[in-house]
């Protein structure tokens, strides 16, 4: 695309107000990929950036964790991604984006792209989790599920919050993966779509017996890696309560909530990026483990199993609740931001449609 151009986009314009920007629109380099994006999600991140100036370097900063498209512009070293692909993308609230093609995959024909916008980060946090984070065997192929050690396969896992978007598929990459013991706990709501990826036992959060539940549901082992995408002092304290062996794992999705959480824009809480050492409730030996979202490549393995997983069906893209009433981007954008501060999309990934006026 030619230089000089520029394009739309929304973003954070001062501290809490969202506002429409001009962007310099430029052509990919070599490992990189020009995308126009048709779709772009919002995450929970995203609301911490808007409601709560979380990791604000300036302004604007546009928002947007996950977004999809067609691929315009290819660079000369990325060989699997071509001219007309629907790849995913990221930094999505904007009409063009230029994405690292270690970034990307090629989603096969058949998936929607408002499905795919908001799956991409979420899915390869979760693979990641697993195969960095816990050093867990994970397959190289498709086809190779069934050769993962069994001792490893049948110990326990915990997902604390399976219904967010990391722990829905981290059940889902789990159950790919055949690990049989995938312990979750999510809403009532939530529990049937929860089931349908593969969680073994599902427990409601705020069941007071939960932790007794969760033991008996780990058969008399000790539950030695457990995820928590929440990050409150909730689901932290409830975790301890059943990881507490020497030598355990949890994975903290950033960032995490520090006191009450309706406070927060009050002084009252604070998110923050590291467990304070002062407010870890784990156990001597189990070691708290910092997961970044954003701090991830797709794997070149990844790159081929992500497309099948999705056209056999074995991993299902999150729901998504799609906004395309407004008549203006910017308006979809403040209307999607709206459904997820105030809870509105039960379990859902909150989509916005791109193709409205940028007027």
């Amino acid at each position: 695309m030619a230089s000089g151009k520029t394009h739309i986009g929304v973003g954070l314009i001062e501290k809490g107000v969202l506002g429409q920007v001009k962007i310099p629109t430029r052509s990919p380099g070599p490992d990189e990929i020009l995308i126009k994006v048709d779709y772009a999600a919002l995450s929970a991140f995203d609301g911490h950036v808007i409601d709560d100036n979380f990791f604000v370097r300036g302004y604007p900063l546009i928002v947007g964790i996950g977004a999809a498209g067609e691929a315009l512009e290819v660079g000369s070293n990325v060989d699997w991604i071509s001219k007309g692909d629907q790849p995913p993308g990221d930094r999505a609230t904007q009409q063009y984006v230029v994405v690292p093609a270690n970034r990307v995959v090629k989603i096969p024909p058949g998936a929607h792209a408002s499905a795919i916008a908001g799956l991409i980060d979420n899915f390869v946090c979760a693979w990641h989790t697993i195969s960095t984070s816990f050093g867990l065997p994970l397959p190289t192929a498709i086809s190779l599920k069934t050769a993962l050690n069994p001792e490893a396969t049948s110990s326990p896992i915990l997902v604390w919050g399976a219904g967010t978007g990391a722990g829905s598929y981290m059940v889902q990459a789990l159950r790919f993966a055949g690990y049989m013991n995938i312990i979750a706990t999510a809403s009532a709501r939530s529990k049937p779509i929860i089931e349908s990826y593969g969680a073994t036992h599902i427990f409601d959060y705020s069941d007071p017996e939960v932790s007794v539940k969760i033991g008996e549901a780990a058969g008399g082992k000790p539950i030695k890696y457990a995820l928590d995408p929440v990050c409150t002092h909730d689901s932290l304290a409830g975790i301890s309560k059943v990881v507490n062996t020497t030598g355990s794992k949890v994975a903290l999705l950033i960032p995490i909530k520090i006191g009450n959480l309706k406070s927060l824009n009050e002084g009252g809480a604070q998110l923050v990026v590291e467990l304070p050492p002062d407010l870890n409730p784990f156990a001597k030996g189990v070691d708290p483990v910092i997961v970044r979202t954003f701090e991830w490549d797709v794997h070149t393995l990844l790159k081929e199993i992500l497309p099948a997983l999705l056209s056999s069906g074995t991993v299902k893209p999150q729901e998504v609740r799609i906004v395309d009433k407004e008549s203006t981007i910017l308006e979809r954008v403040k209307e999607a931001h709206r459904l997820m501060k105030n809870n509105e999309l039960r379990g859902a990934k909150v989509v916005i449609d791109f193709n409205a006026s940028y007027q």
